[in-house]
């Protein structure tokens, strides 16, 4: 998207607690706006968190407060997400009203009506007046940043064969949990993968047990394999954009909407667990074309292609048609 940069969006605020997929997608449609944002952090402690996203605000993070987190001038656009951050537009909200224009990425589970517009994945069913929805979300690995900034691929890559697997680990989480059979399903899975001649850059999250990156690595002694280990700068841009084929862990919708933005075969395994969400998302990146499940014993690495799938410039697109329509009735 070419962000047409209008002076309606002056100043815009990012409000989140501080949780890094949060951060990433405000900051994928922010950058999609073609906006500057300032990074707000909100951390109320109790008892106010306790009545959140109904009460209200802390009396030191009210508008205007030093050092709270909506102290300055006030924006033109707050782009927030995390169910904490509900009751800060709230608080602007019901002093600038109309002035601001207010996004909250995700589902609020409550009756939001101070937010403009809401952004929801479609697996969440979310439906209303104010609210969009898309497979994925928003992220900021845009096809011309991949190009732009991770064009050329590391020269400590230049030994891996082709094709190249983008291997992207995650970890436990609310719904999945890794033990030790899902240990060694996944690495059975990586080697079979080596055996039949590619090339692995493997990227764990701060999630990822140190046991399961353990028993991989052992697992793919003698192979191919780059492993991130937090020492050289994250791979994982120049992943997206030059491998060819990606695995990625099924307990984190980010990372499997992010690596869509390539149109390239996206692997994906379920560790022990899930929901009926979970599901729901995993069978609209299978039916959309994206994903298939992971290798079992004897199956041959696969090519396919898709739509790309980016959705951080239909949503600015939405926000610049709204917020204008809002701007110009209130004068």
């Amino acid at each position: 998207m070419t962000s047409i940069n209008s002076p309606v969006f002056r100043r815009t605020w990012i409000l989140t607690d501080g949780k890094a997929g949060d951060l990433a997608q405000c900051l994928g449609v922010a950058q999609a706006l073609g906006v500057e944002a300032e990074k707000r952090k909100v951390s109320p402690a109790p008892p106010w968190v306790w009545m959140m996203p109904f009460g209200p605000v802390p009396l030191t993070d009210r508008y205007g407060m030093a050092n709270g987190p909506l102290e300055g001038p006030e924006p033109d656009l707050i782009i927030a997400a995390g169910w904490r951050t509900l009751a800060y537009i709230r608080e602007m909200k019901k002093r600038f009203g109309r002035q601001i224009f207010t996004v909250f990425l995700k589902n609020p589970r409550c009756r939001a009506g101070y937010v403009d517009l809401i952004w929801a994945p479609e697996h969440d069913g979310l439906h209303g007046e104010r609210v969009i929805s898309s497979l994925a979300g928003p992220h900021r690995f845009s096809p011309a940043c991949l190009q732009r900034d991770f064009a050329n691929r590391p020269d400590r890559w230049k030994d891996l064969p082709a094709p190249l697997g983008g291997v992207l680990l995650g970890g436990d989480s609310r719904h999945y949990r890794f033990g030790r059979a899902e240990g060694e399903r996944l690495a059975g899975a990586l080697l079979r993968l080596g055996e039949q001649g590619a090339g692995l850059v493997i990227t764990p999250s701060r999630r990822t047990p140190q046991w399961l990156q353990d028993h991989i690595r052992k697992s793919l002694e003698g192979r191919p394999v780059y492993w991130w280990d937090n020492k050289d700068p994250n791979p994982y841009g120049y992943i997206l954009q030059h491998a060819d084929f990606f695995i990625v862990t099924a307990d984190s919708a980010n990372m499997i909407g992010e690596v869509c933005v390539t149109g390239r075969p996206v692997y994906v395994f379920k560790p022990e667990g899930g929901s009926k969400k979970f599901d729901r998302l995993l069978a609209g990146f299978e039916a959309y074309g994206a994903t298939r499940p992971l290798l079992e014993q004897g199956e041959k690495l696969a090519t396919w292609s898709y739509p790309p799938l980016y959705a951080a410039d239909d949503i600015a697109r939405e926000i610049e048609k709204r917020a204008r329509t809002q701007f110009f009735a209130r004068e």
